[in-house]
């Protein structure tokens, strides 16, 4: 049924297994002969499918998403869940682009050029689909070449095979390959048999009509960052990168009340300046942007310098500039905690922030 056969191929194989089987009458196997061009990968050639032919395509993925949604879950649950399986394959999709960037396949052919030139060009997955077809365009050899008028064709056959043939019709004003074999047209990758004409013809890179854009590294372009990351990507690894930086300095200033204090009024500074930028907030243009941070020093010497001077403190949060009886964080912490800190009791343990637990 999968098997990449030739039409003569595939009748001769059909035939050997009916009378191998002694089903040659059997009127379900005469129905699926006949139906053949439904289902024979022979018959159904140039349908492009982009890998989603058979089921269990399909129910490779329902799988994945059963991982994580169950047939009991009510309306609410189900979008919490599924929307952690999306942030799944969104995370597999980024693993797989950094390894199309950054990983370089090895070579195993000796059309080197053409080689190095796809590995660039595909991603890594669709690299190791069509590498074994550089391999095959090594046993191929061109019988003829015949010229036409609006096209170049080659005969193109099997080595030590001359009853396995193919066509090649090149159109060179147009720069188009055709092969009668359509496994282009089928899985959108060159077959041998055009990758054998490339050869003869000296061409070291795919021809731009041989191209699917969906199997390029570049297919992002308009999403990438300079350095070939797509966005999500690069903006995952920053956040990685700021978490992990956060935690190395949380480790350091915590240790000292006075770093500590200075660490999160600079790090709440930054986070209201950037929120306010982000949200379309005029700021001050006279000479340095000023911070709507309520904990940061407004005397204009620079953005996020902090106050010398001791301002009250929230007894709850510990922030400046606020009071019990305001704080909005006074419902979320537990009772026991506050009536401790609005007793001035100390035992020695740092508040860190909720949001950089």
């Amino acid at each position: 049924m999968l098997g990449d056969y030739e039409i003569p191929v595939f009748k001769r194989k059909w035939v050997h297994l009916i009378e191998e089987f002694g089903i040659e009458d059997k009127p379900w196997v005469i129905n699926m002969y006949e139906e053949k061009h439904m289902w024979a990968t022979a018959y159904i050639r140039k349908k492009f499918f982009a890998g989603f032919r058979i089921t269990s395509s399909c129910e490779g993925l329902h799988s994945v998403v059963a991982r994580y949604v169950g047939s009991r879950y009510d309306l609410t649950s189900f979008v919490e869940h599924f929307q952690r399986c999306v942030a799944h394959l969104r995370f597999k999709e980024c693993n797989a682009d950094y390894e199309s960037t950054r990983e370089v396949p090895v070579m195993q052919t000796c059309i080197e050029l053409l080689a190095r030139y796809t590995a660039e060009l595909y991603t890594h997955e669709i690299f190791l689909l069509f590498r074994p077809f550089l391999s095959r365009a090594g046993s191929m050899r061109v019988l003829n070449v015949e010229n036409n008028d609006d096209c170049i064709k080659y005969i193109v056959c099997k080595h030590g095979r001359p009853d396995f043939m193919w066509t090649v019709d090149f159109r060179q004003e147009e720069m188009i390959f055709m092969c009668t074999c359509l496994r282009m047209e089928s899985f959108g990758i060159p077959c041998e048999h055009i990758v054998k004409v490339l050869v003869d013809r000296d061409i070291c890179e795919i021809l731009r009509s041989l191209i699917l854009d969906r199997w390029t590294k570049k297919i992002k372009s308009a999403l990438n960052d300079p350095s070939g990351f797509t966005r999500d990507a690069v903006v995952i690894s920053h956040q990685s990168a700021l978490m992990e930086f956060l935690k190395q300095l949380a480790v350091v200033a915590a240790k000292v009340p006075e770093r500590y204090e200075e660490t999160r009024d600079t790090i709440m500074g930054l986070y209201s300046s950037y929120n306010a930028a982000n949200e379309g907030i005029n700021q001050p243009q006279s000479g340095v942007a000023k911070s709507s941070n309520p904990y940061v020093h407004q005397s204009g010497v620079g953005l996020g310098q902090l106050s010398r001077k001791k301002r009250q403190r929230c007894s709850v949060c510990q922030m400046e500039g606020r009071k019990k009886t305001t704080c909005p964080w006074q419902k979320d912490i537990d009772n026991n905690i506050i009536e401790d800190e609005a007793n001035g009791s100390d035992d020695g343990d740092m508040y860190i922030e909720p949001w950089l637990i």
